[in-house]
């Protein structure tokens, strides 16, 4: 619901409506609207972190596998159901930088960075930190744009882009 409806427009009633649960019931189980939360997105940061990583482990290299995840990129791009990053739009809603749900949506971000990371030494990258730092940038720069664009093109255009950075730090 928080990714359909955004975070503020959706209501702890029509939470507890959706669950089954009372309203003091979720309120016991996870403290507040803002625990909740938290825990919805905690629970999502494996699933979404693996829809994107997944497929492209399946690749033959490393550096196979960093530019396919600009293919999986690509694939939940086309879905018809995207809209955008859950992570970041939750990012850019909570205002409040204490929120509990902030450090595990930075955790998720740094956990890509790192698979990337771990990717990019692997092939024998030449700044491998730049490099996984520079191919998330160009990954949440597709996210964004593809959502704000309605179209699938940037995420066709950080494919490329992603290539031409993997190539030249890997040669």
């Amino acid at each position: 619901m928080f990714y359909k409806h955004g975070i503020t427009a959706t209501g702890v009633e029509a939470l507890s409506r959706a669950a089954g649960i009372s309203k003091r019931t979720l309120y016991e189980r996870f403290g507040s609207k803002d625990g909740l939360i938290a825990a919805a997105f905690d629970v999502r940061d494996e699933p979404v972190f693996r829809m994107y990583t997944e497929p492209a482990e399946r690749a033959a290299t490393p550096r196979d596998q960093l530019e396919q995840v600009f293919v999986s990129l690509e694939a939940v791009i086309r879905a018809p159901e995207f809209r955008g990053c859950p992570f970041t739009s939750a990012s850019s809603e909570l205002a409040d930088l204490d929120h509990p749900a902030h450090p595990i949506i930075r955790r998720h971000k740094e956990r890509l960075r790192r698979w990337m990371l771990t990717r990019a030494r692997a092939a024998g990258a030449a700044d491998p930190a730049g490099l996984a730092r520079q191919l998330m940038v160009v990954f949440d720069g597709a996210l964004v744009q593809s959502l704000t664009q309605r179209s699938t093109r940037p995420a066709q255009d950080a494919r490329q882009v992603a290539k031409a950075l993997i190539d030249a730090s890997i040669g």
